[in-house]
């Protein structure tokens, strides 16, 4: 019982889901880039791919960000009327790349490893995934709604590549 409370913990700490509201940590969703530069108190710079990722947001800003073991890039995602839209935390563990042990012949083993750390704590603080999917050997997606949060979550791992959460609001249906 002792482990099971600490895993709990550390996924709350981890992934920012500690505080019973919309939003990430220092940030609300539609902020504007110096909204976001002034609430992170000047810790975020720039960051250099503007190409919209495959919802559409750019990622105009990025810091680091630390909660518990893990190191993270925070990258703050702006839809295209320039408002705070997401933010990706992107491991930023070296050896995440490198997640898997593949033999000629064997399956991929997620057993051990930053990236499988961090799903562990994903999945304790949201529990089973809702939906998701994989492409054999490329990536894997879980995401979940966290009503209590109003945000949605995704754990996405690129095999050989590394792994991210990323957290966004939950849009009311209807609402673009």
């Amino acid at each position: 019982m002792k482990v099971r409370f600490f895993e709990i913990v550390l996924a709350l700490a981890c992934c920012g889901a500690s505080t019973a509201k919309a939003d990430w940590e220092y940030t609300k969703w539609g902020m504007t880039p110096q909204q976001v530069v002034s609430a992170s108190k000047n810790l975020t710079r720039e960051g250099s791919d503007l190409h919209p990722d495959s919802d559409g947001n750019v990622s105009k800003l990025i810091a680091s960000y630390q909660s518990g073991k893990f190191l993270f890039e925070a990258q703050f995602g702006f839809d295209a009327a320039d408002k705070l839209a997401s933010v990706t935390l992107v491991l930023s563990d070296k050896s995440a790349s490198m997640d898997m042990d593949m033999d000629v012949g064997s399956d991929m083993n997620m057993d051990r490893g930053p990236c499988r750390d961090l799903q562990a704590s994903v999945h304790a603080a949201y529990g089973p995934p809702q939906g998701g999917g994989t492409a054999d050997m490329l990536y894997s997606i879980e995401t979940w709604q966290n009503r209590k949060n109003k945000n949605n979550v995704t754990y996405t791992v690129l095999y050989g590549t590394g792994c991210y959460v990323q957290y966004s609001a939950i849009t009311p249906a209807g609402a673009h």
